[in-house]
């Protein structure tokens, strides 16, 4: 007998876009579960039409993170996976996640980096920033760690679920999964153009996942791995200071009298990315050993 799964759908004044997910996703998976997230428009009235949804319901909007944690809370699936109800996440890859998890996947991606067309400039821009961060701080090989499209066992919820109200909530799971030694997989997908407006807003939500990516990397990482970084806040300041002062004296007495200051700021800057590096690689390693323990120990 196969895996039951359970589909997630946050849904916040997504009347148009919803009818459509709902619909595509009916034959890929055995339990739909809607949350409305305090809509204003006709989304509860929408969702309520298709009889093999289960439909519920805050009444003010809580955020994106809430409908999630009460989507999955009444979930009976033994897969949980999450899409938006925006129409961006075709279903046709419900049975690739699924796959992956058979096969010993923890947490599967839709990676959107297979067609970007349909994403906006800045939001692309933005994608590549903290994915390339999440990979650096996870030492792993992430594309897309703000992907709304994901799969998981029910039973990793807890462990993957990170203090988070808003759109950073993808990125902070992410990155703690891999800090955990959990095993990502990723599989390319296609991100079509939305359907109604988006509430993803770029300078502030930025700011949340920079933020969310410090917090995790962090406090998930170990104390052995924060010893050896440690050291590299010091070079960071002191590089700091040092390259301001050559800037300051360059622009004010167009020459340098502290001629070894530039050199100086490079040397104490690499030495902390050494460090942070070296820290971060040896916190993965021990992570990853203590998951296959956990592992030849079941």
């Amino acid at each position: 007998m196969g895996l039951k799964t359970s589909l997630i759908i946050p849904a916040y004044n997504e009347e148009k876009g919803l009818p459509l997910v709902i619909e595509e996703y009916s034959d890929k998976v055995d339990e739909i579960i809607v949350v409305d997230d305090g809509s204003s428009d006709r989304t509860f009235e929408v969702a309520a039409s298709y009889a093999n949804v289960k439909l519920y319901k805050h009444e003010t909007n809580q955020g994106k993170v809430a409908a999630l944690r009460t989507g999955v809370e009444h979930a009976t699936g033994d897969i949980v996976i999450f899409t938006d109800a925006d129409y961006t996440y075709p279903a046709k890859y419900v049975p690739d996640c699924i796959a992956e998890i058979e096969k010993g996947a923890d947490l599967v991606l839709g990676s959107r980096l297979r067609d970007v067309r349909n994403m906006p400039l800045l939001n692309k821009l933005g994608n590549h920033i903290f994915s390339f961060l999440a990979a650096y701080i996870s030492c792993m090989t992430i594309t897309d760690s703000q992907t709304g499209f994901r799969a998981f066992r029910r039973e990793m919820f807890d462990k993957l679920n990170v203090n988070a109200k808003s759109l950073e909530f993808e990125t902070k799971m992410t990155v703690r999964a891999a800090k955990h030694g959990y095993k990502i997989v990723e599989i390319p997908i296609e991100y079509r153009e939305r359907v109604g407006k988006s509430k993803l807003r770029p300078i502030r939500d930025g700011y949340k996942m920079f933020a969310a990516l410090l917090s995790v990397a962090f406090s998930e990482t170990s104390l052995l791995a924060k010893m050896i970084m440690l050291p590299s806040f010091f070079f960071i300041v002191v590089g700091l200071i040092t390259g301001l002062i050559a800037v300051y004296e360059q622009l004010t007495f167009g020459g340098l009298t502290h001629e070894y200051y530039p050199i100086l700021t490079t040397f104490l800057i690499l030495i902390a990315i050494q460090l942070i590096s070296i820290g971060l690689i040896i916190d993965y390693l021990t992570k990853k050993l203590d998951r296959i323990e956990e592992r030849l120990l079941k």
